[in-house]
């Protein structure tokens, strides 16, 4: 059998539970709770009692309420834990009753049983905590303004020393890009005063390059050898009286390098003077060649600066 009250195993009697002092279930059908109960030699054996042959104590619950009021009242059908239990009971050892107190008087009242008002618990504190100490959100920011400047500084390092600070800032016009010299170009020699003359030169006789001429009777006014870069280079020449009619070809030359040649020019048996104009854009030692019938007559030189 087991106690109603701490689930223990008690003998299947109507005595107290020898470890709590619960009242037996068994009192239901006995009789009121306020019974005095003696268990020992002279007791009817029942059950498990009946192994028992020694001597028992004899436990005596007494009520502090008054025994004409108890005997009024009809057995409670509630469990053992929630039944109105007496607040002290007596257990008789030897010759003398000793006081016991209920297990049931030693819990705590539960909170609105019979007690009127709240309960107040004070706060613990007033101020609220921050959720972050100031201390960590000051070094958090101070460790993430020194990370920034330490990657700030290697970029700007490594940008400086590749090159690439310098492309970047001609990139956007802050440092414009630095201006670029020309080359340096050789100075020309003057040129050979004298022609050369060819097998026809008995023909072509006569041929200068100018820097202006008679814009009326096209004769040369300003011979010169030496002119300056797209200026217009005059050639004046003169034909004699060939036996026969023939062709009078004029070639320009750069460097050296043929660089151009005019319409040949058909002539006559009678003779004819005239000229013909060049420009050049760059400097160069220049040449001019006429040719009578393929034959060379004269060979002039002259430079561009």
């Amino acid at each position: 059998m087991l106690c109603t009250f701490c689930n223990s195993a008690r003998l299947d009697n109507e005595a107290p539970c020898p470890r709590c002092g619960a009242p037996s279930p068994l009192l239901a059908n006995a009789g009121s709770p306020g019974t005095t109960m003696q268990w020992g030699n002279g007791a009817p054996a029942t059950g498990n009692l009946a192994m028992n042959n020694q001597a028992s104590p004899v436990m005596t619950q007494t009520s502090t309420q008054p025994q004409q009021q108890q005997q009024g009242k009809q057995l409670s059908l509630l469990p053992v834990p929630y039944q109105p239990q007496s607040p002290f009971m007596t257990m008789q050892a030897g010759n003398g009753l000793i006081p016991m107190q209920q297990p049931g008087t030693l819990s705590p009242a539960l909170p609105g049983d019979g007690q009127d008002g709240a309960i107040y618990v004070p706060p613990m504190y007033t101020k609220p905590r921050a959720i972050i100490p100031r201390y960590r959100a000051i070094s958090g920011l101070l460790s993430v303004l020194i990370v920034a400047v330490l990657l700030c500084t290697g970029v700007g390092y490594y940008l400086n020393t590749s090159g690439k600070l310098a492309a970047i800032r001609q990139l956007y016009g802050i440092v414009p890009p630095p201006s670029a010299k020309p080359a340096a170009t050789a100075v020309l020699a003057d040129p050979k005063a004298n022609p050369d003359f060819g097998p026809a030169y008995s023909i072509i006789n006569s041929a200068i390059t100018n820097s202006r001429i008679d814009p009326i009777s096209h004769a040369s006014a300003q011979p010169a050898n030496v002119f300056q870069v797209n200026q217009t280079i005059y050639l004046t020449y003169s034909v004699q009286r060939p036996k026969s009619p023939g062709v009078m070809a004029i070639k320009w030359y750069t460097n050296g390098s043929f660089y151009q040649s005019p319409t040949p020019i058909q002539v006559a048996t009678n003779a004819i003077t005239g000229y013909t104009t060049q420009k050049y854009m760059q400097p160069a030692e220049g040449m001019v060649e006429l040719y009578w019938n393929d034959q060379l007559a004269i060979r002039l030189y002259f430079v561009v600066r």
